[in-house]
């Protein structure tokens, strides 16, 4: 190092530049944003809406459903997945399983959306 860039250096009030907050910031944030998503709870059932209808199914419980005549929905082990769909992308399909509190799959194609809740969100129609 040159003398000159040594003494930019000793002329620095803080020993880290804004980049260094910006990244360090960027860490925690993220950091925090793991540790959320992996401590959700496991859900204890699976709600349906369609065509301004909600069914709620328990995920304690192995089913299998159609839905609106464009998916199946299947409940097994503890998880809920679309196995086939009559939509064009297949998104839905390859969203894969859910089982933790808040994870959904949607169809926006047919309107259709999977969402895992908890014990408190029981209420709904079982069936």
């Amino acid at each position: 190092m040159t003398e000159k860039r040594i003494d930019v250096l000793r002329k620095r009030k803080l020993p880290f530049g804004v980049l260094d907050v910006v990244v360090f910031a960027a860490v925690i944030v993220l950091t925090v944003v793991l540790l959320v998503a992996l401590n959700r709870k496991v859900g204890a059932s699976v709600e349906i809406a369609y065509d301004g209808t909600t069914v709620t199914l328990p995920l304690s419980r192995d089913a299998e459903r159609d839905v609106g005549g464009h998916l199946t929905v299947v409940i097994k082990d503890g998880a809920a997945y679309v196995r086939e769909s009559d939509c064009k992308h297949q998104t839905c399909v390859h969203t894969g399983k859910i089982k933790r509190v808040g994870q959904s799959i949607v169809c926006a194609q047919n309107g259709v959306v999977i969402t895992v809740i908890g014990e408190s969100g029981l209420a709904g129609t079982v069936g």
